[in-house]
């Protein structure tokens, strides 16, 4: 398959022109003005892990873990007086300015202030039981359901119109080059985000997806891996690694553990030991696109304390898009109270671990349950169900280039992935738009993350407006295009 690196969009509005008659020095030559060079990196304050919670007992939760090693248990009750999430949480993630809670009933869609979580909507009615979010841009994502997939406008925080010719329970979606990915049990939708509708479908038997750092959209299907360019929509098939397949996230609906790193061009999963409901997981297996290696032992949880073995739950495992962190969910296995002891593990990007944290059940109910450890934390433990991790957006993106400088008749290349970028996305997820006001100074295009402009015959300066759009948030800059005979 072919390498690419991202996608843009070149659409041409009007929005002014400038002189440079003013900037040129006394001598008569344009100033040259340097790019910026990136913003030192800012650091997340810690992150999140969203609850399904016991269900019969109370409503979906969301845990914050702070850098400095303190837990913020139950954070969207402590910032909202007497407000719960839906019954049992299954997916959270953090969009531009808000974060974006989906339950499966109750109040199914919570959307929250992305710094506070201080509640900004509640929605009962999806027309389907929640299942994930995917955001698109800034003004615009998705929420699949268990009766399809419907718009949500990010500006007005309402619910827009389904996707026609979707039907039934859809789980993870993804978006890249204008159109979004969703799985389905037995197909995976390919919908024309600017028009709503399905341009292609894939038929077969489907378990979750992911977009891998070279954009490739990965296909976990029940047998193999479907590989999609989402430039072209072609696909190429790929039989699993060692024959180690993504579990199912069907039944009863979460994510799913396959998931890729933004800073190396590698996948992770879980492997599943068992079948059915008494299937479970305890080693983490990672992929390397590149080199095509696979490890087939990243990482393995051991026994407790008690001599108990530990597995996965809920997603089991996400990594941190800014450092590349692996962060692990893992419980007792058995059932009945082996629920109720949890683990959250974080791992370097080659399966070390950094630290583990045993979960309190922050209310008392702990210590109703009768039995004494010698470990005294466990005497508060609590019935998580941890559904999924997910991370704060700390780092916009930034626009590097200042100036644009022609002569006559010269054209010139802006490789605008390196220039536009964001230390906390991949790049080919960042949207990059140019906009030129009609002039007689230079024609452009914008195609796979290349800008080129050639001048006219004409002298002078205008403006160019670059805008980038990486994880739901939007900046602008107006960048100056010279073209002059005395560079």
């Amino acid at each position: 398959m072919k390498k690419y690196f991202g996608f843009l969009v070149a659409i041409a509005l009007p929005f002014g022109f400038t002189s440079c008659s003013d900037d040129e020095k006394g001598d008569g030559k344009i100033p040259a003005l340097e790019d910026d060079v990136p913003s030192a990196v800012v650091s997340e304050n810690g992150f999140y892990i969203a609850n399904e919670d016991w269900f019969g007992h109370d409503q979906g939760t969301v845990n914050y873990f702070k850098n400095d090693g303190s837990i913020l248990y139950r954070a969207y009750r402590a910032a909202n007086d007497g407000e719960t999430l839906g019954t049992t949480t299954q997916y959270a993630t953090i969009w531009g300015e808000y974060a974006y809670f989906v339950s499966k009933q109750g109040n199914r869609l919570v959307v929250t202030d992305a710094e506070t979580l201080k509640k900004k909507a509640v929605f009962i009615d999806l027309d389907g039981d929640g299942r994930s979010f995917a955001g698109v841009d800034d003004k615009l994502g998705y929420v699949s359901l268990s009766n399809g997939i419907r718009q949500f406008n990010i500006e007005e925080l309402t619910l827009g119109a389904k996707v026609e010719g979707v039907s039934g329970q859809v789980g993870t979606m993804c978006f890249a080059n204008g159109n979004l990915y969703a799985v389905s049990p037995s197909k995976v939708y390919i919908i024309d985000v600017a028009t709503n509708t399905v341009k292609r479908s894939l038929d077969g038997s489907f378990n979750t997806l992911t977009q891998s750092k070279d954009g490739t959209i990965w296909i976990a299907a029940s047998d193999k891996f479907i590989k999609v360019n989402p430039l072209t929509l072609e696909t190429e098939d790929m039989a699993y690694p060692e024959n180690v397949s993504v579990g199912s996230s069907w039944g009863a609906w979460n994510a799913g553990s396959l998931c890729a790193s933004t800073q190396n061009n590698v996948l992770y999963w879980t492997k599943l030991s068992g079948s059915g409901w008494s299937a479970v997981a305890k080693t983490i297996v990672k992929y390397d696109i590149d080199s095509r290696t696979f490890n087939s032992n990243l990482f393995e949880l051991g026994v407790d304390e008690d001599g108990k073995q530990q597995v996965f739950y809920g997603a089991g495992i996400r990594v941190n898009p800014l450092t590349d962190e692996i962060i692990v969910t893992a419980r007792r296995n058995g059932y009945g109270d082996s629920y109720s002891y949890n683990w959250v593990y974080k791992l370097t990007a080659d399966g070390q671990e950094l630290s583990k944290v045993f979960l309190l059940g922050d209310n008392g109910l702990g210590s109703e349950w009768g039995e004494s450890h010698e470990q005294p934390e466990w005497n508060h433990r609590y019935f998580w169900f941890p559904s999924i991790p997910f991370f704060e957006d700390a780092n916009k993106p930034e626009i590097l280039t200042n100036q644009i400088l022609l002569s006559p008749g010269e054209t010139k290349t802006i490789d605008l992935n390196e220039k536009i970028i964001d230390a906390d996305n991949l790049s080919v997820s960042i949207i990059r738009k140019v906009e030129f006001d009609e002039n007689n100074l230079v024609d452009f295009s914008l195609e796979d993350g290349i800008l080129t402009i050639t001048a006219k015959e004409n002298v002078g300066s205008t403006v160019c407006k670059m805008i980038a759009i990486s994880n739901g948030k939007r900046v602008e800059k107006k960048v100056r295009v010279d073209v002059t005979l005395d560079k």
